[in-house]
């Protein structure tokens, strides 16, 4: 009967029923099946989907990336709750988000400021009062005001009964590619979980004829792994739509001891 209740209020409202995590927690601790219990008991017929909770510790960056190239994945009016959030217990606001047909609840601290303004989104500050917060926990937002949030959108809340608008939230700024002495200097933004080094090129900065190098090393453009040669690096075009360097079967940021912000050039 709840979950037809529920099926009833999407059908009035703009929300889908999905509601998706990407934090920082960890699988460790039990703080994300925390938050999916806040938000099932208020909308026991919420579909909940953990986008990720391996975001490296208080990266911004990474949190940013990942949420903004994963969203568009799921049903319009699904509901995104990021909490990768260093300032928590902090003078931050709480934000609600929407933004190409989806919606974001998070904190202030440039992640959502950035799906807003790459999709030409609307942001709103929370209040937590209104949303019937007593005493927030200065240690988990993430479950005191994100996830109760949620529930509560999900099981007929109006947004604005919490909530007003804004136009000066934090945006977060990713670096681009910039021109060096004539030539194109892109940086490495992001190393998943294969250690795949993900630049901020794109294949407008790859002119026809041009090559990314390392140094003086230049790197085989490949269209898949299995191109590559084996123990040497070389480059693809990611699903991000980045140009990322990648070893077969291995590491490439282990094989060229590469960080976060190291710079790689594009050569004529």
């Amino acid at each position: 009967m709840r979950c037809e209740t529920l099926s009833t209020q999407s059908r009035k409202n703009p929300y889908s029923g999905i509601v998706t995590f990407l934090t920082d927690f960890g699988a460790e601790d039990g703080y994300a099946g925390v938050m999916k219990g806040v938000v099932l008991a208020h909308a026991p017929g919420a579909r909940l989907v953990d986008i990720t909770h391996c975001v490296p510790r208080f990266n911004l960056c990474a949190a940013a990336l990942i949420l903004e190239n994963s969203f568009p994945s799921f049903q319009a009016g699904s509901l995104h709750v990021m909490v990768v959030d260093p300032g928590v217990g902090s003078v931050r606001r709480h934000l609600f988000c929407k933004a190409a047909a989806h919606f974001f609840i998070g904190p202030d601290n440039g992640v959502l400021g950035r799906i807003a303004e790459l999709n030409r989104g609307s942001v709103f500050e929370i209040d937590p009062a209104l949303l019937g917060v007593t005493k927030a926990s200065n240690t988990f937002h993430g479950r005191d005001i994100y996830a109760l949030a949620a529930g509560k959108l999900l099981a007929g809340l109006d947004r604005s009964a919490f909530s007003a608008p804004i136009t000066d939230p934090e945006v977060l700024q990713i670096p681009e590619p910039c021109e060096v002495e004539g030539r194109v200097e892109g940086e490495i933004i992001h190393i998943d979980h294969f250690g795949n080094l993900i630049t901020n090129l794109r294949t407008q900065h790859l002119g026809e004829g041009s090559c990314v190098c390392l140094g003086e090393e230049r790197l085989a453009i490949v269209s898949s792994y299995s191109e590559l040669e084996e123990g040497k690096p070389g480059l693809i075009l990611n699903s991000w739509g980045y140009y990322e360097i990648a070893c077969r079967e291995g590491s490439a940021a282990c094989l060229l001891e590469m960080r976060v912000g190291e710079k790689v050039s594009v050569k004529p």
